[in-house]
């Protein structure tokens, strides 16, 4: 059974802490499903009836929100999909809507929904360790349908409301990392980690003092912005897949319509295009590969050997590129055989000076450059000890996915000959 995402309600002296929970570490993302957004339901009683100064609404440690469950979205009927549309304008309006402001402390990944919940909110804070924030539903076949449309282009203008919403999910689902959504004016403060949540409740305090002061957006070139949209998508879908000029519809539209009309406007949409072929088949074949990665297809049944030492047959120079990559993944000893020992010195000292260019770079401090180098050794074939993959005397762990990936990538380049000898 999937973890259910709930909203949890606590008090931080004048201000309530909301967060965003499903009881689970970050390997498994907290979404808007049915039951979550009847806790959601709940928690804004809790903040109507409170009273308090400010709100804030955070994540757990690494995720802040990956949006709707696309797992209810299958078979789905334009009712459905219109009420689903409905349930989050009115539940994310209520939160808009309270008598004090509100402020998304976005601390990790936020997709999608997350996004939406965001823009709802009085103010954004963004930690400078979020690698992940992006509205993604035009790569699904959909369009942001809980306001997204209506709120991004009314805080930034059309520009990048079309990159984030548009452009980015069709440039291979691009993301933003936090600094980003900073540079963009999306979040209101950019803010370390380390004091994150603590600094977003001060932020919330001040706003309770003075209202956030915000330049308006530029809509002077929107009809040249829309054009060339329209021709980017063009030459993308080639006119085969709605959303995206659906979604470029809903934008444009915010210069003439109320943010309740174009709230109706998305549930109309939506009604229409979720239940349709296309988003279907968009959201079946995202499910299928989602699967098919957890599954790990082709993983054998047996259980894993931890790797002792890497031995690679030829010092060229593939055999340099592949002693390097294993030395920095793995810091196990590698050994290199060919069939001169002056061939074998000059790989070892290659492979030691890639190392020390990383040291210089600052990736490495010099006690662990020295290590890593300590570990390359090498003979001619006649002589070199052989390589072995024994049961692992290292005393930390790891998972047992990368103990399988290392020990397979151990019996390919074990078996391979990267000699520097010319084939004949």
């Amino acid at each position: 059974m999937a973890p259910v995402t709930d909203f949890r309600v606590t008090r931080a002296g004048d201000v309530a802490l909301v967060t965003i929970d499903n009881g689970e570490d970050y390997t498994k993302p907290t979404f808007f499903g049915e039951a979550a957004m009847q806790s959601l339901d709940r928690a804004l009683a809790e903040l109507e009836q409170g009273d308090f100064a400010a709100a804030v609404i955070t994540g757990k440690p690494f995720f802040f929100a990956a949006g709707a469950d696309i797992t209810e979205f299958p078979s789905i009927t334009a009712e459905r999909a219109r009420e689903g549309s409905r349930a989050g304008h009115e539940l994310f309006g209520r939160l808009r809507a309270l008598p004090f402001p509100t402020v998304a402390a976005v601390n990790g990944a936020c997709l999608g929904g997350g996004v939406e919940l965001a823009l709802h909110c009085t103010a954004r804070t963004v930690s400078t360790a979020v690698r992940h924030f992006a509205l993604p539903e035009v790569f699904l076949g959909l369009f942001p349908a809980w306001g997204g449309t209506q709120l991004l282009p009314r805080l930034v203008g059309p520009e990048t409301a079309v990159k984030v919403i548009v452009s980015n999910p069709l440039r291979q689902n691009r993301m933003l990392t936090g600094a980003q959504v900073a540079e963009l004016a999306i979040a209101d403060r950019l803010l370390e980690p380390v004091e994150f949540v603590d600094e977003s409740l001060a932020f919330a305090r001040e706003l309770a003092e003075r209202p956030p002061d915000r330049i308006e957006p530029d809509w002077s070139e929107a009809e040249t912005i829309f054009r060339r949209a329209r021709t980017a998508v063009d030459d993308q879908v080639h006119g085969a897949a709605p959303a995206p000029y659906t979604a470029l519809e809903l934008i444009e539209g915010v210069r003439e319509w109320t943010l309740e009309d174009g709230c109706r406007r998305e549930e109309d949409a939506i009604a229409e295009l979720l239940p349709s072929p296309q988003a279907q088949a968009s959201i079946y074949a995202f499910r299928l590969v989602e699967q098919r990665a957890k599954k790990r297809t082709g993983r054998p049944a047996a259980s894993p050997r931890e790797i002792e030492r890497v031995g690679i047959v030829g010092a060229g120079l593939m055999a340099r590129q592949i002693a390097t990559l294993f030395l920095r993944r793995l810091e196990v000893p590698i050994v290199l055989r060919d069939v001169k020992q002056e061939i074998v010195d000059e790989a070892i000292d290659d492979i030691r000076g890639e190392i020390a260019a990383q040291v210089a770079k600052g990736r490495y401090d010099e006690g662990k450059g020295r290590f890593l180098g300590s570990l390359v050794s090498g003979a001619p074939s006649s002589s070199a000890p052989s390589p072995t993959c024994a049961s692992s005397r290292r005393t930390h762990r790891r998972s047992p996915s990368r103990t399988w990936r290392r020990t397979c990538a151990h019996r390919r380049v074990s078996s391979a000959c990267t000699s520097s000898t010319p084939s004949r």
